[in-house]
């Protein structure tokens, strides 16, 4: 293998190059992208360099290769009177005896350097997580007045490049702990307190159980982004009453905590200011008003999040036990418990659209019509078309997917009337939800039987078995997911959807636990028709050659058979997986709930109508009995002649 080095008019050396070197133990040459720095030398696309940190500083200096060029510079140096701050905190018991006075050294040293670079940050942060480790000692209003002071330099908005360097350390999920946790070591004389500094607010009240008042506080005059925010707490009068008197009720609210803690790599944006709520108990209700930070983001998005520490081994947004209301501008969050919370929103929330809503309600009416239909046509012709094992256990199938799709329309249509988080809402959504599954479970029965005559063509099978089986996955396994995922969601609180009759949409697990039934048996329900497509095309012994058929019509016979088990399969329903990408377009909306409201209709045609047997049955019952040896062409479909 050649390399050759192209070097830049005026410079001695190439920004990048390539190095090519032999393996011995095999045949091949690997090249490798370097980088090259006059201070930081070569490194390896992938790796970093590093060099020494000025005098008095530990710690070191790195740049990260890629692609052939070194990335911004990264300073993870500590200042020399931050390292010996973090040296002393590691005794505990010196570190209670002078809070006060290193509480004041690190806010002095804040003030005078910067220390917002990646490595005071990682260490600052230490230290303050070192201050709020500490138990039976008392924070007064001076000493919490340094603790602000160091905690609004480094959550300034010049730090914000910091914060996304060391994002992977889950340093700000550190700070915000830290927060919350020496918040609870203050103590104060006055019946309510205010400390306000650029990035941060804090506001307090002492509890007083003769004052027969609500708590409310009022943060305001952030500027966010070149805008002013605000943001609002309210706890009732009931809740405070839960409270000892003479504990204390703060509220923090921080200007920039919503970029330090956003979400990388999602559609979803924090999009109002981050409040902590610290009380003596957690376990009571809160009202927070809070305004856009943009309100371009589609409002029936909104999330109310609060930040779990234990989620993801690091922290992470949580819905739990919030619930969302808008009103104007302003989002309204409504919680069970405290901590620190936000709102999410999304620019790619989908809008109602009333045409879609409109196709959707004709659909469902049309297809309850054909569904009941079939249930008539089924229950005429069952004598007639029950009277082998296979055709016997053929049509038990499809009359459980009938009665399986008629209940989830006759539930999706009770849903659309009722108030959400309520009994008969619960119950409906669960039984709509057992039978969905229910729905697939005997679809996917129904492709079993289907396999089992493709693959053994000749060979009889026990009724008694098939049916045991048949009714243990149509109805048991779906009753155990749908009672599992009923049973973990319930006792979260969060199994319905806040304000509407659904499941809820914000707790993705839950879909997921009836998506991915679903998605395995349409992925099997798939293999079985092309299984079917390759048996037309490769006829077994005794059948006619496909080379004496007419290619127009094994064309034919093999666009009907995917069309007749693409409707009593479920194959359209694949459709619905797109939604899985939220930038989804409407054209997959739009056709995906035309196939799936018609659903009714084409099992009637093509799982009921084009039966030959059941042709064959309807025909003896409408034409008289004289005239019922004669025999008319009949369209039959692949299904049945398999059957």
């Amino acid at each position: 293998m050649k390399c050759t080095l192209k070097l830049k008019k005026n410079e001695n050396l190439p920004k990048s190059l390539v190095r090519c070197y032999y393996r011995s133990n095999t045949t091949s040459n690997d090249c490798h992208i370097l980088c090259y720095d006059p201070v930081y030398g070569l490194a390896k696309s992938g790796q970093a360099a590093i060099k020494e940190c000025p005098k008095n500083e530990t710690g070191c200096m790195r740049k990260k290769c890629e692609n052939g060029k070194y990335l911004s510079e990264e300073n993870f140096c500590v200042l020399a009177e931050i390292k010996n701050m973090l040296e002393s905190t590691k005794n505990k018991t010196e570190l209670a005896k002078n809070l006060p006075g290193l509480v004041q050294q690190l806010a002095n040293t804040s003030t005078n350097q910067v220390i917002t670079e990646p490595g005071n940050l990682i260490a600052t942060v230490d230290i303050l997580t070192a201050f709020s480790s500490l138990t039976n000692v008392s924070v007064n209003q001076s000493i919490m007045q340094n603790f602000l002071v160091t905690v609004n330099t480094i959550i300034d908005q010049s730090a914000l490049s910091s914060w996304k360097t060391v994002a992977q350390h889950n340093v700000s999920s550190q700070l915000l702990m830290s927060i919350e946790q020496f918040t609870t070591l203050f103590s104060s004389t006055e019946e309510t307190f205010n400390i306000t500094k650029p990035n941060i607010q804090l506001m307090g009240v002492k509890i007083n159980s003769n004052s027969h008042k609500d708590y409310k506080i009022y943060f305001s005059d952030f500027k966010y982004k070149n805008r002013s925010s605000s943001n609002s707490v309210n706890i009732d009068e009931k809740e405070l009453s839960k409270l000892p008197n003479g504990s204390l009720v703060i509220g923090v609210a921080y200007a920039t905590l919503t970029d330090i803690l956003d979400i990388p790599n999602s559609i979803e944006i924090l999009n109002s200011l981050a409040v902590t709520i610290i009380a003596e108990s957690s376990s009571i209700n809160i009202e927070i008003n809070s305004s856009l930070l943009n309100s371009t983001l589609q409002r029936d998005s909104a999330k109310c999040v609060f930040w779990d520490f234990a989620q993801n081994d690091g922290g992470g947004w949580s819905s739990s036990g919030c619930r969302p209301e808008t009103n104007g501008d302003n989002i309204i969050c409504k919680c069970d418990h405290l901590t620190s919370f936000s709102s999410l929103m999304s620019p790619f929330a989908r809008k109602e659209d009333k045409i879609l809503e409109i196709i959707s309600q004709i659909t469902t009416g049309l297809s309850v019509g054909c569904l009941i239909i079939c249930l008539i046509i089924e229950t005429v012709v069952w004598k007639h078309v029950t009277k082998t094992k296979t055709s016997q256990a053929r049509h038990i199938m499809m009359l459980n997917i009938i009665l399986s799709l008629l209940t989830v329309y006759v539930f999706f249509m009770m849903a659309q009337y009722l108030k959400g988080n309520t009994t008969i809402c619960i119950v409906t959504i669960f039984l709509m939800k057992f039978f969905h599954l229910s729905l697939f479970f005997w679809m996917f029965t129904l492709a079993l039987l289907l396999l089992y005559h493709l693959i053994f063509l000749f060979k009889d099978f026990s009724k008694t078995a098939i049916l045991i089986m048949s009714f243990a996955l149509g109805y048991l396994c779906p009753l155990i997911i749908s009672i599992s995922t009923f049973a973990v969601g319930f006792s979260q609180n969060h199994y319905i959807q806040k304000g509407k009759c659904w499941l809820n949409a914000e707790e993705t697990y839950l879909h997921f636990l009836y998506i991915v039934p679903i998605l395995s048996i349409i992925a099997m329900n798939i293999f079985i028709t092309f299984l079917t497509i390759f048996k037309i095309l490769r006829p077994t012994v005794g059948e006619k050659p496909i080379n004496s058929t007419k290619d127009s019509n094994i064309v034919k016979q093999i666009c009907r058979s995917v069309v007749i088990l693409s409707s009593v399969l479920g194959l359209t329903w694949a459709l619905g997986f797109g939604f899985l990408d939220k930038h989804s377009s409407n054209i997959l909306d739009y056709a995906f709930n035309i196939l799936s409201g018609l659903q009714g209709l084409c099992i009637l045609i093509f799982g009921i109508l084009m039966d030959s047997k059941v042709q064959e049955a309807l025909r003896q019952k409408v034409v008289p009995s004289s005239n019922s040896s004669q025999k008319t062409k009949l369209v039959t479909s692949t299904t049945s002649n398999t059957y």
